[in-house]
């Protein structure tokens, strides 16, 4: 189970594979860290309830915050924000006032 728990993760974010894939992957997975380790999501519960050792302290979630802050920062320090997001889809509202603006 233990390599199931491995492969999973490695399936969600593969830190050997990290930089090779583009910027919005790159920044999308620092925000799902922060995001997992907000909720306490990280790791796993199920991984805690069998290694309790395994379970993060208030001070080791805001290091893991800041080590991902910090890189989403110098990210957009170094690319345009389009290049790190994905934009999102105009709703059929604003479809329609962006064509009667461009009339």
């Amino acid at each position: 189970w233990l390599a199931d728990h491995v492969k999973d993760g490695k399936r969600h974010l593969n830190l050997d594979e990290y930089t090779s894939r583009s910027l919005r992957y790159q920044y999308h997975k620092m925000e799902e860290t922060i995001e997992m380790v907000k909720e306490e999501e990280m790791p796993l519960p199920s991984y805690t309830w069998t290694h309790t050792d395994a379970k993060l302290t208030p001070e080791e979630r805001a290091i893991l915050t800041r080590w991902a802050q910090s890189i989403m920062e110098s990210m957009k320090a170094q690319y345009p924000m389009d290049s790190l997001v994905k934009r999102k889809e105009a709703q059929p509202t604003e479809k329609k006032e962006q064509e009667e603006k461009g009339k």
